[in-house]
């Protein structure tokens, strides 16, 4: 929006503020800040179904894998046990937003961490997901990320608008590990109740 002259060249009061308003009264001195406007909390069913951006899995997730593996060959195997659970991921020890109990997501963090250093909600690196994701836990970060930027490059998708519901990165990790421990069976008629709807 273009700002009007006033704006602009503000007035000669404005450049040079009187005595008064230099130097405030007690009164106005202890009106509060007003709080940052933050990003609107999502429900349980929007955060289900948010993606991650291809932009972020080509440079930042890829980037991480680097710094924490060596080499985007791994698989995400390896990945899930450097990244996505236990004391080295984004989400230990973070609030999740779904359960209300301590560690989240991979990309619940990441939303975090974006709000948290002010990133313009625009330029988020998450948001609902455009594509759902069909790979394979045995495939490497490079195969993974790979193909799915070269679908954005040949369909000419906007990498930084599309979002990705891949269940590794969507699902709170520390839950499945948490279930695997426990010995407790997942009947696939939960992921079909919970899924179908929304995403499917």
């Amino acid at each position: 929006v273009a700002p009007t002259q006033e704006a602009v060249a503000p007035t000669q009061e404005a450049v040079a503020p009187t005595q008064e308003a230099a130097a405030p009264t007690q009164e106005a001195a202890q009106v509060p800040a007003q709080p940052a406007v933050l990003r609107p909390i999502l429900t349980a069913q929007e955060l289900l179904v948010q993606g991650i951006s291809v932009t972020y899995l080509e440079d930042a997730f890829q980037a991480e894998v680097e710094q924490k593996l060596g080499t985007i060959d791994h698989h995400y195997y390896d990945v899930n046990k450097a990244m996505l659970f236990g004391p080295n991921s984004k989400g230990h020890r973070r609030t999740c937003p779904r359960d209300g109990k301590e560690h989240c997501s991979y990309i619940d963090a990441v939303r975090l961490e974006e709000e948290e250093a002010g990133v313009p909600d625009h330029q988020q690196s998450t948001g609902p997901a455009t594509l759902m994701l069909s790979w394979t836990w045995g495939a490497t970060v490079r195969a993974v990320v790979g193909a799915i930027v070269r679908y954005c490059e040949i369909h000419s998708l906007d990498k930084s608008k599309t979002f990705i519901w891949q269940c590794a990165l969507c699902n709170n990790q520390f839950r499945v590990e948490e279930k695997k421990a426990s010995k407790e069976v997942v009947p696939f008629s939960e992921f079909e109740k919970k899924f179908k709807g929304p995403i499917l």
